[in-house]
């Protein structure tokens, strides 16, 4: 039986989009994974298992071979056993990806010498 923490306490967020929110239980020490209507909890290993499998898939094939297909989400992403499979469509994919890095955006910044500003003493 798996065990919400919604109301947890201990829940730090990680990251958020405009579907998703991925958060981390330091009580659980499990990844809680919220987009649309899904909901995964989700160990260290688990979460980058799925950043991987998500970042391999091949998005041009499978709008190619489901494209007279007449559901607007045609990329198959398998959860678990075969018998469950959530289709998204680029969009989702990217927003997903977005949300399981981790790593935040380096910003360089700019050295003294960098900086065009003329320095006038009064």
């Amino acid at each position: 039986m798996t065990q919400f923490y919604f109301m947890c306490n201990y829940l730090n967020v990680m990251n958020r989009s405009k579907n998703g929110v991925l958060t981390f239980c330091n009580h659980s020490k499990l990844f809680q994974l919220i987009y649309n209507n899904l909901c995964f909890e989700l160990y260290e290993w688990e979460l980058e298992a799925l950043r991987e499998y998500i970042e391999q898939l091949d998005i041009p094939y499978w709008e190619k071979q489901l494209k007279n297909w007449n559901h607007q989400r045609k990329i198959p992403i398998s959860v678990g056993k075969k018998h469950f499979i959530i289709l998204v469509n680029k969009e989702e994919v990217d927003e997903l990806l977005s949300l399981l890095r981790l790593e935040k955006q380096k910003v360089k910044l700019l050295s003294s010498k960098e900086v065009a500003y003329q320095f006038i003493e009064n």
